[in-house]
């Protein structure tokens, strides 16, 4: 368990300069499609570099004096084994046996927390009255399924579902259903659930959390351009997202359609 924490930390450090690369020089643009896939990459080289072992064909004094973060854990882990087997009565807890305690109680703190967030989501599909797409977007036929509500939620969309409610159906729905259909077709859900998964092992590195925001910017910048591609008037847009703005986020793992930057 102690080469997990090691392998965690590792990933966590990668994790944190790629990102942090990644804000200084491809932040401010505008390539939406591959900044996405940028910070895809980047989760991925996190996971994949604290496996590659780099080793020098000469050992220096350094090398051969020093203990690896490995080998240290390794040792303490033996150590702790032999005194818990001589005086089992007077045995402590190390402090490595400490950061796993705390370590493993956020991942299940975070996994509960969205399990929940799961669960909410999904009584909003059962409960929801199911329309066809087709009636609001004259000569599309989409594979999606359009949940209509009839109380005041804010509409989002998650996996092939899109949630709405019926005043903004009937004020906005060929602008909300657009955009909505733009994270369905980009597969933008799945996005966030590969980064939710990375929160669950990585729930104590900020820059775990501030990737998915930038990923969620991102997003809602390509549902944006899809709309204003599809002949929706500039400002009346800006409009609508103005006043969407006010709303709340309930869902995580979803993406909802008030989650613009406006300023950007």
């Amino acid at each position: 368990m102690g080469l997990f924490l090691v392998y965690i930390l590792k990933s966590s450090v990668c994790l944190a300069v790629f990102y942090l690369f990644y804000r200084l020089l491809l932040a401010r643009e505008t390539f939406h499609r591959f900044n996405r896939f940028a910070l895809l990459g980047i989760l991925l080289l996190s996971c994949l570099l604290p496996w590659v072992e780099v080793s020098v064909r000469q050992e220096t004094e350094v090398h051969q004096t020093m203990l690896t973060l490995e080998q240290l854990l390794m040792m303490a882990d033996a150590m702790n084994a032999t005194e818990t087997g001589i005086t089992a009565e007077a045995a402590t807890v190390t402090w490595i046996q400490v950061a796993l305690l705390v370590y493993l109680a956020g991942i299940v703190f975070f996994a509960f927390r969205n399990a929940c967030s799961l669960v909410r989501l999904l009584m909003l599909l059962k409960v929801g009255r199911r329309e066809d797409i087709g009636n609001y977007l004259q000569g599309r036929k989409e594979r999606v399924t359009l949940i209509v509500h009839n109380r005041d939620i804010s509409p989002f969309s998650w996996m092939g579902y899109i949630v709405i409610s019926r005043k903004d159906l009937e004020e906005n729905g060929r602008e909300i259903l657009i955009h909505e259909l733009a994270h369905i077709h980009n597969r933008h859900s799945w996005d966030l659930l590969v980064t939710d998964v990375c929160i669950f092992f990585q729930w104590f590195n900020p820059a775990s959390w501030l990737l998915k925001q930038e990923l969620q910017n991102i997003h809602e910048f390509e549902a944006d351009e899809t709309v204003i591609k599809e002949g929706v008037d500039a400002k009346q847009y800006q409009l609508l997202l103005i006043k969407k703005a006010v709303g709340t986020r309930l869902y995580s793992m979803a993406n909802s359609f008030n989650h613009s930057k406006l300023k950007k």
